[in-house]
């Protein structure tokens, strides 16, 4: 009897172990690391940097907004394998598969940005929403940096220099 008890608690313990190991945290779609790379000339367009976690399910990124500029696109740089030329596209979606790290960077997808504000150069950040196929929009505080990666100089946002 007591062999059997032994046997049966071993068991028990063994199902209740593999069943905490299928209890794993589920992957929540986010955005992270959102930078804004501002242009050297005004009236040219900054870059969006950041990474998506893809969450539970596939979706797709749709759209890049910000209160605090006039225009927003999302866009993919790529090299032509024939004459190692790079361009850029505008596009309208980007798939963001389940559970994986998506990836907006220099020579990638990457959002382009117009017409940052002075709020936005003055304080160094501002509110990115970022839209998704599955209806969330997800906030986020990018920051905002000059193109050597410094804080943006207020007397040149003011129009000084």
């Amino acid at each position: 009897m007591q062999r059997n008890l032994g046997k049966y608690i071993t068991a028990l313990l063994g199902i209740f172990v593999l069943t905490l190991s299928g209890c794993g945290k589920t992957p929540q779609l986010n955005v992270k690391d959102a930078v804004l790379i501002l242009s050297p000339v005004d009236t040219n367009p900054s870059a969006l940097y950041f990474n998506v976690q893809g969450g539970p399910e596939d979706v797709a990124l749709r759209s890049i907004l910000s209160p605090s500029v006039i225009r927003t696109e999302i866009h993919k740089s790529s090299k032509n394998d024939a004459d190692g030329v790079m361009s850029m596209e505008k596009i309208n979606e980007v798939p963001i598969p389940a559970g994986e790290k998506v990836e907006f960077k220099r020579g990638g997808y990457h959002g382009m940005v117009w017409g940052a504000n002075l709020i936005a150069r003055k304080t160094a950040e501002m509110e990115v929403l970022f839209t998704f196929s599955n209806g969330d929009i997800i906030r986020v505080m990018a920051d905002v940096q000059e193109l050597d990666g410094s804080i943006p100089d207020e007397r040149k946002a003011l129009g000084y220099d």
